[in-house]
């Protein structure tokens, strides 16, 4: 199999054109509003992620999708910036954004076979976590906006991780073990975003 064959390139961002949905924070239960602040420490991590791949390889074909999906985490980010307000946002973000440099960089250096697992494996995670959010949105917080929010970014990582697996649909074993550890240190972050 060619890993190195052209893709076809990225369908629409299903938050093209998303308007920040305008939220009462005072109104919302604080469990909601800690759910907003991981989604917020996620899509940052999920920028530098990308923004790791650069300085880590030369291969085109994983530069090319790191590029074009990095400007739907970027577009995901200033959604989730204009939500929520710097003071409700975590607080270690050198950190978050150092993790996901990390988590973009070192597959990128070992190989496009490595990073397209982590990026399959991780952002298939990320779908199941955006579902959670979005039944727990339903009972909570059942504002239409926030739950096109949510749905339209859930939609977009999904998407991510089609385009992830299909690139490398067999991943090496040590790739399918490195894309397993990204996803249990995304579920730890999660955890430590919505309290820290």
């Amino acid at each position: 199999m060619d890993t190195h064959s052209p893709s076809p390139e990225a369908p629409p961002s299903a938050t093209i054109g998303l308007a920040p949905p305008r939220l009462d924070l005072s109104a919302l239960p604080p469990r909601m509003q800690r759910e907003l602040r991981a989604s917020h420490v996620g899509e940052t991590v999920a920028v530098a992620l990308y923004d790791g791949v650069a300085g880590a390889t030369t291969d085109p074909e994983v530069l090319r999708f790191a590029a074009s999906h990095r400007r739907v985490e970027k577009r995901h980010l200033r959604l989730f910036e204009a939500v929520l307000p710097p003071d409700k946002r975590s607080a270690p973000m050198a950190f978050w954004r150092w993790s996901g440099r990390m988590m973009g960089g070192l597959p990128a250096w070992l190989g496009p076979s490595y990073f397209y697992a982590v990026v399959a494996g991780v952002e298939a995670w990320v779908d199941g976590h955006y579902a959670r959010q979005i039944a727990l949105a339903r009972k909570l917080a059942p504002d239409p906006a926030l739950l096109n929010l949510l749905e339209a970014c859930r939609l977009d990582e999904r998407l991510h991780a089609r385009d992830a697996a299909r690139l490398d649909p067999a991943p090496l074993w040590a790739a399918r073990a490195l894309a397993g550890l990204a996803v249990f240190l995304s579920r730890v972050g999660v955890r430590a975003a919505r309290w820290v």
